[in-house]
């Protein structure tokens, strides 16, 4: 008798189990459904993003499964979405559903302007957080909730090299770039101003192992030469004026693909990699005017089918690591064992520490005698 209580007992629970998990089903199923037809009778959803055709052909293939929901795609920078946001809610009018673009993008907008984005997700595989990066959804935004980070380029920003006098190997961490032979052959894209090498110096700024010894060596002891032109850096990589160049990744690819001797670092270097840039960021606004269609949008967008044509697309990294990577080249795909700075993470955009990095820089070059 007491082995047959056990035994019910057992079947008890995993019948109270199963119930459990159809009725979890059962409710997000139903959630679902209603959103599916509320964003059908939405019948629009207005996105302000990028200029950037890709896009075009992701919203297709949405549109071949919700036919009945017109995209309104206004293009533009991110600085210049976010000045047109603000003016138009102070004066009353709520035009846009949903914001794309670079982290930066996020910064000027009060609490409250964005829509706290987890709340609106309903699709398990989008809430399986095993399915992202790290093991969770990353956010760009200063309240961590809403600015979520879709994907982040890999490569771009560990630096450029003249393919004919330096073997990449021989710079395996970024001190090796401290050796005598490097002196008067750097170039960075002047760390003050957002871009091109800025980013990178908030990497080096946040990473222990570099800091603030780092940034001070590297710009007051190697006469590295600083620009505010990125082509101008990579025409110098390119000459052989200098060998190696921080930042700039977008110039050295099209120079490369031209045929000039100049290429991405193809390894991440002892301190671990960059990944971020570009227009990684996707938010919904709040006060929506097609809120039910927007929501829609953003859960499959987020889905598995939606990642595999953003990334797909758009050629970059997704942070879903549950897609296949096999249309990216292999430099761009994240790697087991290398530590990862994510660039558009909000802890890293915050004014404080750029304050800080530039603070650093002026004395640095200032000791060098190149402050300005």
């Amino acid at each position: 008798m007491g082995r047959l209580r056990i035994k019910l007992a057992v079947l008890g629970c995993l019948v109270s189990l199963l119930a459990s998990v159809a009725s979890a089903q059962s409710d997000w199923k139903k959630q679902w459904d209603a959103t599916v037809e509320a964003g059908r009778k939405d019948g629009e959803v207005v996105i302000y993003g990028p200029h950037n055709p890709a896009y075009q052909q992701i919203w297709a293939i949405f549109q071949k499964t919700y036919p009945e929901v017109k995209f309104t795609f206004v293009p533009g920078k991110g600085s210049d979405h976010a000045q047109r946001i603000v003016a138009e809610r102070r004066a009353g009018k709520f035009l846009a559903d949903l914001l794309m673009g670079g982290s930066s993008t996020y910064a000027a907008f009060a609490p409250g302007t964005l829509e706290a984005l987890k709340p609106l997700l309903i699709l398990p595989d989008v809430n399986d957080a095993t399915n992202w990066f790290d093991g969770r959804l990353h956010f760009a935004d200063a309240q961590n909730n809403a600015g979520l980070i879709i994907s982040g380029e890999i490569g771009t920003r560990r630096g450029s090299y003249n393919t004919k006098l330096l073997d990449p190997k021989e710079i395996q961490s970024w001190w090796d770039l401290l050796k005598p032979k490097f002196k008067g052959k750097l170039v960075t894209f002047d760390p003050r101003v957002a871009g091109g090498g800025g980013e990178t110096f908030m990497f080096f700024y946040y990473t222990p192992s570099l800091g603030q010894k780092f940034i001070t060596q590297l710009l007051s002891d190697t006469d590295i030469l600083i620009t505010r032109d990125l082509q101008q850096g990579t025409d110098w990589l390119g000459s052989g004026k200098v060998i190696f160049q921080i930042g700039s990744g977008q110039p050295v690819m099209k120079a490369n693909k031209q045929g000039l001797p100049v290429d991405l670092m193809p390894h991440p270097l002892k301190e671990g990699d960059i990944m971020g840039g570009g227009s990684c960021c996707l938010a919904v606004m709040s006060k929506a005017p097609h809120p039910n269609a927007a929501k829609l949008f953003v859960n499959w967008v987020l889905s598995r089918e939606g990642q595999i044509a953003w990334q797909k697309y758009t050629e970059v990294n997704s942070l879903r690591v549950d897609i296949p990577k096999t249309d990216l080249p292999p430099d761009d795909v994240p790697q087991k064992g290398v530590n990862y700075f994510m660039l558009n993470s909000a802890k890293y955009n915050g004014l404080e520490g750029r304050k800080a990095l530039h603070q650093i820089v002026e004395e640095a070059l200032k000791k060098a005698g190149k402050a300005k």
